[in-house]
């Protein structure tokens, strides 16, 4: 038995390690490829290796979590993130770095994790905030990643954001420690190592191709051999898993209606106001004010609005939670992805001014709070106990590729928008990604709309480790 508040505060900081880790590096580029003499593209994998490793990561950590304890997978995945770390902090070439933060990128198996201790531990009643606090929670990380690491770049120099990233690991690893003990499978009955393999290369390719195609173009051979190639390894990878008895990744779970349409749901919203629109924010405030669209901030100065604007989406993800109880967390989803719409169409009128852009920001975070706190919940609602973490890694990974993909897209609009003789986009490329934005959300509150209200009954003892502090927390 521990206090609730103490688990719940332990699953927020290895929460916030997944998601600072995902940014931490981005102001670092440029100090890099000056330190290593390299390019741009080469020096991209800095971040792509932390991307690849995670989506593999957070589905294949999950099922493991879920056979063998997910407080032990968690441990296990935390210390990896210290050692990729430290690995990164004593390299002397570009190439150690990408290893380290491949290693690091393990990290992206901790929020199902996370969700899974949740459902242990915390009475039903209770869970659904306590699970939109997390994700919440995980959502200020990242925004926190940008700002924190710049601030560090620019004091001692970007080797530091490794010491930082280790030193939040380890307080994580060690409060783990100490969470209560896992409810967990005796194992796996037979490992599927096969569909475990076979998953992660088609993930990779995918991801690699996506994240590649805003510099070789979507037509390019390079980006549709590297997708097409992903998608037919993946095709045989569920063909695999259909198969087999005891798979590692269980994708029947999502032939059922409710987790379908979660799974759908999580794509649209992923691919626009997850993945877009979090990027155009900031060109838009860093682009010159001589630019057709441009608010000519620092880079200081826009990462410290997104961190305050992003603190606005945690404080509301709560709220989210409360309204996600008894099997309720599709109208949550249905708040957020029509804030997502209004977002949308907010940031395409105003683009012109801090204050005006300020306001449709805002709204964009409210909407991404609910979002990201309401699809955790929808996953937990449709499947059982045992298999919480595995179906929590399935969403990760489609969130985490379809982010991809709207944000590769967009670029894609915007440079076929460029003013001549210019490198900056003209007013209507920009609004051609924001209705793009609305149309992917519409159709995901359209999904939402044919959601039922319901949820999976716990395993008797799932769950049953209250507490007088546990509505306290709620």
């Amino acid at each position: 038995m521990r206090p609730l508040p103490f688990v719940i505060g332990i699953l927020i900081v290895a929460a916030i390690v997944s998601s600072f880790e995902s940014t931490m590096m981005y102001t670092a580029l440029p100090d890099i490829i000056k330190d290593f003499d390299t390019t741009p593209g080469d020096a991209g994998w800095v971040l792509t290796s932390f991307l690849l490793v995670g989506a593999a990561s957070a589905a294949i950590s999950g099922k493991l979590g879920d056979a063998f304890g997910r407080r032990n997978v968690l441990i296990v995945v935390l210390a990896a993130s210290i050692i990729g770390s430290v690995i990164s902090l004593a390299a002397g070439s570009l190439e150690m770095i990408i290893a380290g933060r491949a290693i690091q990128g393990l990290a992206g198996g901790l929020i199902p994790l996370c969700i899974g201790v949740l459902r242990e531990n915390v009475p039903q009643k209770n869970l659904p905030v306590a699970v939109a606090v997390v994700a919440g929670a995980a959502m200020w990380g990242g925004a926190a990643g940008n700002i924190v690491a710049g601030n560090i770049v620019d004091a001692w120099g970007w080797h530091y954001i490794f010491v930082v990233a280790a030193a939040l690991a380890a307080v994580s690893a060690i409060g783990a420690c100490f969470l209560p003990s896992p409810i967990f499978k005796a194992g796996l009955e037979k490992v599927d190592w096969f569909g475990g393999v076979l998953f992660a290369p088609g993930i990779a390719l995918v991801l690699y191709g996506i994240h590649e195609s805003s510099e070789w173009g979507w037509t390019s051979g390079e980006t549709i051999g590297f997708v097409l190639g992903g998608l037919v390894v993946l095709a045989a990878w569920v063909g695999w898993e259909l198969r087999v008895d005891v798979p590692l990744i269980n994708i029947r779970f999502f032939f059922d209606r409710k987790l379908g349409l979660t799974l759908v749901a999580t794509a649209l919203v992923s691919f626009g106001t997850l993945g877009v629109s979090g990027f155009i924010g900031q060109m838009v405030w860093q682009t010159p004010e001589s630019a057709p669209v441009g608010l000519g901030l620092s880079a200081s100065n826009a990462g410290a609005l997104s961190f305050g604007i992003g603190l606005i989406g945690f404080i509301l993800s709560p709220l989210s939670g409360r309204i996600s109880r008894n099997g309720r967390s599709h109208r949550a989803f249905i708040i957020g992805s029509t804030l997502g719409i209004i977002a949308a169409v907010l940031s395409a009128i105003l683009l012109d001014t801090i204050v005006g852009f300020v306001i449709a920001q805002i709204v964009l975070t409210g909407a991404t709070g609910f979002i990201l706190s309401s699809l955790p919940n929808l996953i937990i609602e449709g499947v059982p106990e045992a298999n919480t973490s595995e179906a929590q890694g399935v969403y990760m990974v489609t969130q985490t590729a379809f982010a991809g993909i709207g944000a590769s897209i967009g670029t894609v609009l915007l440079s076929q928008h460029l003013v001549e003789g210019t490198a900056f986009s003209s007013r209507a490329g920009y609004t051609t990604v924001f209705a793009m934005v609305a149309v992917a959300a519409a159709l995901a509150l359209v999904a939402g709309l044919f959601m039922r209200t319901g949820s999976e009954k716990s395993p008797e003892g799932a769950g049953t480790n209250a507490n007088p502090l546990t509505d306290a927390v709620a």
